[in-house]
């Protein structure tokens, strides 16, 4: 049997360069070329026509699920082995499916694994069924990523108030100020610091909560009732009535938050059907 012709992708020299060291061990292993982008991966496959694509995922100008996309049609695309820096959301991705995956960094036992069932699949499995089974694994893994970066924000914190420390769910923060080199994070029963800025605080959550109307405040969407404009100034309403300023250059996204794009031109009973859903 010959040798498969293989290409290597990464954006990353040194992982391509220990792939290429690898695959000079592997007797059934031709190392046809390497690219190191998306689009460089694109002519090298039209080129190369290699048998196996050994594929990084994330990359600086794009996914490996585009390259794939992109060749998947073709007559006799290539096997495709993703090489991915995942946790076991990836792993799990790919637990019943037929294609290969590489966690980094790459072992030289898990290549020789991967290559010779590449080679059972070439001899088993059809070019269609291989372009089915990677639409299968895209899509398993897009879910995958998306559920490993939504559980990684953060729901609860540990944080400093008046009566020592408190547990505050993120579900009870109806604000957030900026206080020197700390943010406060303020609730119904009280406020409570927390060191950083809330750049750093709105890294942690869920984007969608929150909406910031000024450069000292954060505030979550679901706590705000009203948006008031009058004589060049604008400040927001919460439901407990607090009052905090919006920043002029903050009132287009914040209007676009609550109203969709559009704005309810000071009018009390227009603003509060628009923010009916907020409630």
């Amino acid at each position: 049997m010959r040798p498969l012709r293989i290409l290597t992708v990464d954006d990353e020299m040194l992982a391509l360069r220990r792939l290429q060291l690898l695959l000079q061990t592997i007797p059934q292993a031709d190392h046809v070329g390497e690219a190191s982008s998306c689009s460089e991966a694109l002519a090298k496959i039209d080129a190369l026509r290699p048998d196996v694509v050994l594929l990084d995922i994330k990359m600086r100008d794009g996914s490996g699920f585009e390259v794939v996309e992109a060749v998947m049609h073709r007559p006799q695309p290539p096997t495709f082995v993703f090489v991915t820096a995942f946790d076991e959301f990836a792993v799990r991705a790919f637990d019943s499916m037929v294609a290969d995956y590489l966690l980094k960094p790459v072992e030289r036992s898990r290549l020789v694994r991967a290559l010779e069932r590449v080679n059972e699949q070439l001899r088993s499995i059809d070019a269609q069924q291989r372009v089915e089974e990677l639409q299968q694994i895209i899509r398993n893994l897009r879910a995958a990523r998306n559920e490993a970066e939504q559980s990684s924000y953060e729901h609860e914190f540990w944080l400093r108030g008046s009566g020592g420390i408190a547990r505050v769910s993120v579900d009870e923060i109806e604000c957030v100020s900026s206080e020197d080199e700390y943010v406060a994070i303020h609730t119904p029963s009280g406020s409570h610091l927390m060191r950083g800025s809330i750049r750093q605080f709105s890294e942690r959550v869920e984007p969608e909560l929150f909406v910031r109307v000024h450069r000292r405040w954060l505030v979550k969407r679901s706590s705000i009732t009203e948006l008031c404009t009058r004589s060049g100034s604008a400040e927001v309403v919460l439901r407990g009535g607090r009052r905090l300023p919006a920043g002029r250059v903050y009132l287009k996204e914040l209007r676009k938050v609550l109203y969709g794009g559009g704005h309810a031109n000071g009018n009390p009973a227009a603003t509060a059907s628009k923010l009916a859903t907020y409630r």
